[in-house]
């Protein structure tokens, strides 16, 4: 896991190798043990290194092939590398290094430079840039579920690329100017959507997607998505379990390769626990970390404990008992841009207790959009005679009913049927009320912005599943939009930022397809989601765990802004100073921060984030 950086482009050496410095200054967080840099008559690659596989110095980036003809750095693990790298010594290419990334430039030999090919055959999380000298091309690359960054900015004939965007902005080639709709949609849904950044100028390539850079033209394909087929293979339920728990555990002891020592992040929910319960299989006395609330509703930290203590975990908890926001300039100190996710402070507090133990940590990411965990993907109940009533006759039957029994209820299925799956998804994903959000703009500001946008995005990803069932849809939908945005910016931010690698078994794409070949009555049964799962984790921690409420990494904000007096002052004065954000209508922060105990936490919590973002000194 590291950092990576590059400019390429027709520029002066002096203005290119200032860039790079600052890149690499502004990349060491995530790349502690670290940096070196490359350069050509155009190019200039930068990577910064958090050393995981072969620590020697042969393992330090940027990777060469035998000739030097190909150059590579690249941030994330390869987790096939070694059967990979068998198969390509059998043919004669010889490797420099023990890296597991150095695979990338002999298959990028082997299939003469055809991105598809190289790409399909890599198993794990990565973001790359793979200089070729000889064609005088950049190719750039994400891995297919997004879990690792890569953010670019083309000026005229300039192309710049990181593994974040806040150096990208500050390298002193970029003029930045902020997108209104960026910090719109931030308000409404706690981050930014992709592909957009608050910057006009900035963007990320997109997961399962590549992109070829010469001169200055930049051609984008998407190489991988993710497949829904129809589930007819599946026979029974016990059939899906077995299957699953099969590749889960190969997939989980493929994620505890490294040559550090590594842990997990443990909850009281039921991904981490499983994820838990199968390392230990491979490493037993695993160490796991938790954060605790000690004396809250909400704090898992003494079922997380319970569940250790079975499996026999060398288990940590990091105790929070006030002031929320203690340490959050801290913590948030590398968000580069707003983040609005509370649960990323309780993250980012159990890395730097993990950091203490080990570099690698496995979280449960995933489950819930794999496998339908989430309230919201209860799917309205709709009367069983229905399905005798072809579709195009459904409205005008309810309609009929309704006036003839005068039942509102046959009146309100027929409104809830008329909805569009993605309005539906947008109301129920959604952090704050639109409303709010688009008054919290500067009037002027507020009317010039596409309201509609993240809509749209929405509504491309269904169509793109039409036809499919409906929970299907809306997986689908959740892993291209609120995973990508949310849980897995959260889990790359808040693990780097405190120097340890977060890895994410259940998202590896061998389980991705999977879990989309499942039937989604097999996922999901009435208001019980996550079905296999649970079913897996009974069996290592009984069904009172397994069956339990839906937890994550919670947190008591509502309640502690309530009551607790730090918590409450330090909110209000964030808020108030929101108000001194240009862009912002300062009577609706000031609005807000007077009433910090009635208000949303979600909307307190995302102009206290803002605030922070705008307020605070450059690192």
């Amino acid at each position: 896991m590291c950092g990576i950086a590059g400019v390429y482009g027709r520029i002066s050496t002096e203005k290119r190798r200032a860039a790079l410095a600052h890149l690499s200054e502004q990349l060491s967080h995530r790349g502690p043990d670290g940096s070196r840099t490359y350069e050509d008559i155009d190019i200039g690659l930068v990577h910064t290194r958090l050393s995981i596989i072969d620590l020697t110095e042969s393992g330090n980036q940027p990777l060469y092939n035998e000739d030097s003809s190909l150059v590579l750095v690249c941030n994330g693990e390869i987790y096939n590398y070694q059967a990979v790298r068998k198969e390509l010594q059998e043919k004669g290419h010889e490797f420099r290094s023990h890296s597991d990334c150095e695979v990338i430039l002999h298959l990028y030999e082997e299939y003469k430079g055809v991105p598809e090919k190289v790409l399909e055959r890599l198993t794990g999380m990565f973001a790359f840039a793979l200089w070729d000298t000889k064609k005088e091309i950049l190719l750039i690359a994400r891995d297919r579920l997004g879990i690792k960054p890569l953010y670019y900015s083309r000026k005229g004939d300039t192309f710049i690329f990181s593994s974040e965007i806040r150096p990208i902005v500050n390298c002193g080639l970029v003029d930045t100017t902020t997108d209104h709709t960026s910090i719109y949609e931030y308000l409404l849904t706690g981050s930014v959507p992709a592909p957009n950044t608050i910057y006009n100028e900035v963007k990320c390539l997109e997961p399962g997607y590549y992109a070829i850079v010469r001169d200055s033209r930049m051609n984008t394909m998407q190489y991988w998505d993710i497949p829904i087929r129809d589930g007819n293979e599946w026979k029974s339920e016990e059939a899906v379990l077995e299957a699953t728990t099969a590749l889960l555990k190969q997939v989980v002891r493929d994620h505890l390769v490294a040559d550090v020592p590594v842990g997990t992040f443990l909850s009281a929910g039921v991904d981490s626990s499983l994820i838990t319960a199968m390392a230990v299989e491979v490493h037993p006395g695993i160490h796991s970390f938790t954060a605790s609330f000690p004396g809250e509703p909400e704090d898992e930290g003494v079922i997380a404990a319970s569940s250790a203590k079975k499996l026999r975990t060398t288990h940590h908890s990091y105790e929070i008992k006030g002031d929320f926001f203690n340490d959050i300039s801290e913590q948030f100190r590398y968000m580069d841009q707003p983040f609005a996710i509370s649960s990323a402070l309780s993250l980012g507090r159990i890395s730097l207790l993990a950091r203490k133990d080990v570099k690698v940590v496995l979280s449960g990411d995933g489950g819930d959009e794999l496998f339908g965990g989430y309230t919201r993907h209860a799917q309205p109940a709709v009367p069983g005679f229905l399905k005798y009533i072809p579709a195009g006759m459904q409205d005008n039957a309810l309609k009929i009913g309704a006036r003839l029994t005068g039942k509102q209820s046959l009146a309100q299925l027929r409104n809830n049927l008329k909805i569009p799956p993605a309005q539906t998804f947008f109301d129920r994903t959604i952090v704050s009320r639109p409303e709010w959000a688009l008054a919290c703009l500067n009037p002027d500001i507020a009317r010039k912005v596409d309201t509609q946008r993240y809509m749209k995005r929405l509504k491309f990803f269904f169509d793109r599943t039409e036809g499919a069932d409906m929970l299907s849809r809306v997986l689908y939908t959740d892993m291209k939009t609120t995973l990508v945005d949310e849980m897995l910016t959260k889990c790359d931010r808040m693990t780097m930022r405190n120097g340890i690698e977060g890895r994410v078994p259940l998202l590896d794409h061998r389980m991705v397809e999977m879990a989309f070949s499942i039937p989604s009555a097999y996922k999901r049964q009435g208001d019980t989601g996550k079905v296999p799962l649970r079913k897996m984790l009974a069996r290592y921690l009984g069904n009172d765990l397994a069956f339990r409420q839906k937890t994550g990494f919670n947190s008591p904000l509502k309640q502690w802004l309530q009551s607790d007096p730090a918590t409450y002052g330090y909110a209000q004065q964030w808020v108030n100073s929101a108000g001194d954000i240009p862009f912002l209508n300062k009577e609706i922060t000031g609005a807000t921060a007077d009433n910090i105990k009635d208000a949303r936490q979600t909307e307190v919590f995302g102009l206290v984030c803002l605030a922070h973002f705008y307020g605070r000194k450059e690192a």
